[in-house]
C-alpha cells in the first residue's frame, strides 16, 4: 500500500536520531583519523582482510574535517549518447552505458595511478579528492597533484577514444575548488557512500558545469596558485599544453612523466576488462542486455544487475535536494556544531529514503550530497502503468516533503534548511558499471533523470515539480497543479490527497486548507549536482 502516515513517520525519525545520536558523532581532524586507520589497516593485513579506502571506511559515527583539493571532470559528450534521431532508444541507451562503463573503469585506474581518492560517478560527471600531502601548509602540492591528474584525465579519455576508433570520443571539462569539508560515509556493505559536505566540493562542480572544455579554478584555487584570471574563469589550457607537450608533470615538487601514468592507468584498464566475469570482452565492448522489471522497484538488488542483466524500463526518477545545506555545514565548521549538522543529515536523508522506499515501494539510486535520488514505478510484468507511476511519484514527493516538515519540528537548528523536489518520467536503464565489486557503480541515468535533476535544481526550498513526459502522462488533477511548467509550493502529503481527491484546484487553497507550513526560500544556492548553462 502507497501512503504516508505522520506516526509512523515520527516513529522512524526518532529511530534515526537514536542510531546515531549527536553525542555519539565522534568530529575527528583527518590527521587523527588516517592514524587511526593505519592501526587498524595493519591489523587488517595481518589476518589478509582486505582493506577500504580512508573515505569509503568512514564510520556512521564519525565526521571527519578535511582540507582538500575537490575535482569534478565532466564528460561533455554524455547527454548526446542517450538520444538516436531525437528520440531514446535501447540502442542510445545501451551506447551510453557502455560510453560510461569505459570511461569510469579507465578513470578509477587513473586515479589509482595518482594515489588519490574517487568520491563518486554521477552520470556523465566524476568527483575525486586530493587529501595528501595533508595540512594546510601543503595546499599549493595538493593543487599541483590535482592539475597533474587533470591533464592525465584528458590524454586518457581521448587516448580511449583512438582505442576504440572514436566510440568513446567526448570533451573534458574539469573544475577544481580547495578548501575545508567534512567527509561523512552511509549506506551498507556494497553500497557504501562517502560524501564530503561543505563548499569546496560545490565551486568544483559549478566550476566543471559547461560544454566548453578546459580545466578551470575557482577564484579560491587560483589565490593559492597566483594564477591569471580571465574576467570571471580561468581556463588552463596552457597548463595542460606545457605538461602533455613535454610529458612531464610536476607533483608534489617532483617532475614525474605524465605518459607513464597514463600508461600504466591504461594498461591496467584493458587487463581489467578482459578479466571481469560480467564483462564478455570481445576487444571493443561490454555486452548490455536489457529486461522490463515488474515492480515495485523497492527490492533491486544493484549487484544483481551487471550490464549483461540490466534493468531498463518506464520509469518515474526523483530528485530531493535539502535546500540550503551548503551554507549550513560551512557555519557548522564555523561554529563547532559539525556533530550535530552530521546527526541532522543522517536523520534528513534517512527519513527521504524511508518515504522513498517504505511508503511507496522505491529504490534509492544514491544520495548526491545532500540530495537524494529515487525511482519509482507501478505496473505489472510486461508493462509500467505511466499514470499510476506518475501519481505515486507525486505523493512520495508530498510525502518526503510532510517528513521535512516533520524534522524541522523535531531536529534542532535546521529552521533556514527547505526540501526542493523535481519529478520526471522516462525509459530508463539500471545497472552497475565500472569496476567489478564494491568499486563499481549504482547507475540509472537517461533524459528523465537529467530532467528531473535539473527540475529539481530550479525549484526553491518549498517547491515541487514534475517535467514534461510526468505532466503528459498524469491525470487532470495533477496536470492541473503543474500548469505551463510551474513549481507548486507547500505540496505536502495533507495537501496532495486532497488535491487527488478531487478538491480545488488551486494548490494554494490546498495548502491552507490542510493548515500546510510554507518555507520562504531565499535564492537557490550553488548545488553539487547542478548543471550550468552553455557557455
Amino acid at each position: 500500500m502507497v501512503s504516508w502516515n505522520e506516526t509512523r513517520a515520527r516513529s522512524r525519525i526518532t529511530q534515526l536520531q537514536t542510531s546515531a545520536p549527536v553525542a555519539a558523532i565522534g568530529v575527528r581532524n583527518y590527521n587523527a583519523f588516517l592514524f587511526e586507520r593505519t592501526s587498524l589497516r595493519d591489523q587488517a593485513r595481518a589476518r589478509g582482510q582486505q582493506f577500504n579506502e580512508p573515505i569509503f571506511a568512514v564510520p556512521l559515527n564519525r565526521a571527519v574535517l578535511t582540507h582538500g583539493v575537490h575535482i569534478y571532470a565532466n564528460l561533455t559528450a554524455f547527454n548526446d549518447r542517450l538520444i538516436e534521431n531525437g528520440r531514446e532508444t535501447e540502442a542510445s541507451h545501451r551506447r551510453s552505458m557502455q560510453f560510461l562503463h569505459g570511461h569510469y573503469e579507465a578513470c578509477d585506474r587513473l586515479i589509482a595511478a595518482f594515489g588519490i581518492q574517487r568520491v563518486d560517478f554521477h552520470g556523465g560527471r566524476l568527483h575525486a579528492v586530493v587529501l595528501a600531502p595533508t595540512g594546510p601548509e601543503n595546499e599549493a602540492d595538493r593543487l599541483q597533484t590535482a592539475l597533474a591528474f587533470a591533464a592525465a584525465l584528458r590524454e586518457m579519455v581521448a587516448r580511449l577514444s583512438d582505442r576504440y576508433g572514436g566510440e568513446f570520443q567526448t570533451g573534458v571539462r574539469i573544475g577544481i575548488d580547495t578548501g575545508p569539508a567534512v567527509a561523512v560515509n552511509s549506506g551498507r556493505r556494497g553500497e557504501l557512500e562517502p560524501l564530503f559536505i561543505g563548499s569546496p566540493a560545490n565551486h568544483a562542480a559549478k566550476a566543471a558545469a559547461g560544454t566548453a572544455e578546459g580545466i578551470y579554478l575557482t577564484e579560491r584555487a587560483q589565490a593559492v596558485l597566483n594564477t591569471s584570471q580571465r574576467g570571471d574563469r580561468v581556463i588552463l589550457d596552457t597548463v595542460y599544453e606545457s605538461a602533455m607537450l613535454s610529458r612531464d608533470i610536476v607533483v608534489n615538487g617532483n617532475v614525474a612523466p605524465a605518459r607513464s601514468r597514463v600508461d600504466e592507468a591504461f594498461d591496467a584498464f584493458n587487463a581489467a576488462r578482459r578479466m571481469a566475469a560480467d564483462v564478455a570482452f570481445d576487444g571493443r565492448r561490454a555486452e548490455f542486455t536489457f529486461h522490463h522489471r515488474q515492480p515495485p522497484l523497492r527490492t533491486i538488488d544493484y549487484a544483481n544487475h551487471p550490464p549483461s542483466n540490466a534493468i531498463r524500463m518506464p520509469l518515474a526518477s526523483l530528485f530531493a535536494d535539502i535546500f540550503g545545506f551548503t551554507d549550513y555545514i560551512d557555519n557548522a565548521m564555523r561554529t563547532g556544531t559539525v556533530a550535530q549538522a552530521v546527526g541532522n543529515l543522517h536523520v534528513l536523508r534517512g527519513e527521504m529514503n524511508y518515504v522513498a522506499r517504505d511508503d511507496f515501494d522505491g529504490r534509492k539510486v544514491r544520495y548526491i550530497g545532500d540530495c537524494l535520488h529515487a525511482l519509482i514505478a507501478e505496473g505489472d510484468t510486461r508493462n509500467t502503468d505511466e499514470r499510476a507511476t506518475v501519481r505515486t511519484a507525486v505523493l512520495a514527493a508530498a510525502g518526503i516533503r510532510s517528513s521535512f516538515e516533520l524534522c524541522r519540528t523535531i531536529l534542532p537548528n535546521i529552521g533556514e534548511l527547505g526540501i526542493a523536489i523535481g519529478v520526471e518520467l522516462g525509459p530508463t536503464p539500471i545497472a552497475r558499471l565500472g569496476l567489478v565489486g564494491e568499486a563499481s557503480v549504482r547507475w540509472a541515468s537517461s533524459r528523465a533523470t537529467c530532467k528531473s535533476e535539473e527540475i529539481q535544481g530550479a525549484c526553491r526550498g518549498n517547491e515541487t515539480n514534475i517535467g514534461p513526459a510526468a505532466h503528459a502522462a498524469a491525470d487532470p488533477h495533477i496536470r492541473r497543479v503543474f500548469v505551463g511548467g510551474q513549481p507548486a509550493s507547500g505540496l505536502n502529503y495533507p495537501a496532495t490527497v486532497a488535491l487527488l481527491a478531487g478538491a480545488s484546484a488551486s494548490v494554494a487553497a490546498v495548502s491552507a486548507a490542510a493548515a500546510a507550513p510554507i518555507f520562504r526560500s531565499s535564492p537557490p544556492p550553488m548545488r553539487a549536482y547542478a548543471r550550468g548553462k552553455a557557455e
